[in-house]
């Protein structure tokens, strides 16, 4: 062979594991920006002048992380309000106002971060995905679905698939 066939081949070669590196990070990032979006950093909170709404949304933060009322699918905007001691109307503008966000968002970021925390649990093999969205507050497989597809833009076979064959990192 000459020169010329040797340079083409080691060309055609770092071409192809250029783009084999590219694809990895793409999906490595993707995987990644979820991970720390959910598991590591809140959503900036951009809350309002009122100070009343302010202290009722710690409340509800604090309620949801020390209680886990996410896992109860049976809870509500209702029921939640009542145990704050408020109303429904309250804590809703509260939420909108403060958050910038609706309940039904709310409430699913908290069980969509729990699934991944559950997803990426050594034992997370264990537990067929459906029970996975069911343990974090789901009452429903498609809900479930389509909640994790809204807050990490990719559906969980994606997720699971991306998990698997990618190196375990510790933060």
């Amino acid at each position: 062979m000459d020169n010329s066939a040797i340079i083409i081949i080691e060309s055609i070669v770092i071409a192809l594991l250029a783009i084999a590196l590219s694809v990895f990070i793409v999906l490595f990032i993707r995987r990644d920006k979820a991970l720390r979006k959910y598991l590591f950093h809140q959503k900036p909170i951009v809350y309002n002048k009122n100070e009343a709404d302010l202290k009722l949304i710690l409340a509800l933060k604090s309620k949801m992380e020390d209680e886990r009322v996410f896992t109860d699918s049976t809870i509500t905007l209702d029921k939640i309000a009542k145990q704050l001691g408020t109303n429904r109307s309250t804590l809703s503008k509260a939420i909108n106002s403060g958050l910038g966000v609706n309940f039904s968002t709310f409430l699913n970021s908290y069980r969509i971060k729990e699934a991944i925390r559950l997803l990426n649990e050594n034992n997370a093999q264990s537990y067929k995905l459906e029970s996975i969205g069911r343990m974090c507050g789901f009452k429903s497989r498609q809900v479930f679905h389509r909640a994790f597809k809204n807050e990490t833009g990719m559906n969980m076979r994606q997720y699971t698939k991306i998990k698997t064959t990618d190196i375990r990192t510790n933060y």
